[in-house]
């Protein structure tokens, strides 16, 4: 397979996982919203994170993409409040912060060598590196969305408690995540040798 193709498949994959997943969560987690897109605790925060450390730009655009297919699909209700360029943004938002998490606090992950053999072993990556990156990808995801809002949108009560609920979410949910997939590696690499 080619890199272009390996490179589609990374995204496409991506996209189906999310748009399975996510509302598998939020018919199980439901009672958990704060509003619209927002949790206290949520889970697909941290299924961007692997999903970028695993495949990089190609796991970031997958789950965008989704996000959006997602929103006009099952969400529709939620769009209407919405202009295009807010909805455009907050496609965006999500992909670009945690690529750009993963690439400020992770020196080699798996995602960033995707064009090439990966030298990196997302196993190798630390607890330290991993909270470190649960919270710059909450603070630049809940930051950006909150720029967002603040630009395109004409309501902005409560944009504080917004940006506040997203943030804890995203940790709350990058964390559970990361450090699940961290034990389950380290059970993986002990059940070979």
């Amino acid at each position: 397979m080619s890199a272009p193709q390996r490179f589609l498949t990374f995204v496409l994959g991506s996209a189906a996982l999310w748009c399975a997943l996510v509302p598998v969560y939020s018919w199980i987690f439901s009672w958990a919203e704060f509003g619209p897109g927002i949790n206290w605790v949520y889970l697909p925060h941290g299924i961007r994170m692997v999903l970028v450390l695993l495949f990089g730009v190609a796991g970031a655009l997958g789950f965008s993409l989704g996000a959006r297919l997602l929103s006009f699909t099952l969400l529709p209700g939620q769009l209407t409040n919405e202009s295009a360029t807010l909805h455009l943004a907050l496609g965006v938002v999500p992909g670009f912060a945690a690529w750009l998490a993963a690439r400020l606090t992770i020196k080699d992950w798996p995602g960033r060598y995707l064009w090439q053999a990966a030298p990196a072993d997302v196993a190798l990556i630390d607890g330290s590196r991993l909270l470190l990156l649960a919270f710059a990808s909450a603070v630049l995801n809940s930051a950006g969305h909150g720029m967002a809002w603040f630009t395109f949108e004409n309501d902005l009560a409560h944009l504080g408690d917004r940006f506040f609920a997203m943030f804890v979410g995203d940790l709350l949910g990058a964390l559970i995540l990361l450090y699940s997939l961290k034990l389950l590696l380290s059970i993986f690499d002990r059940v070979r040798v």
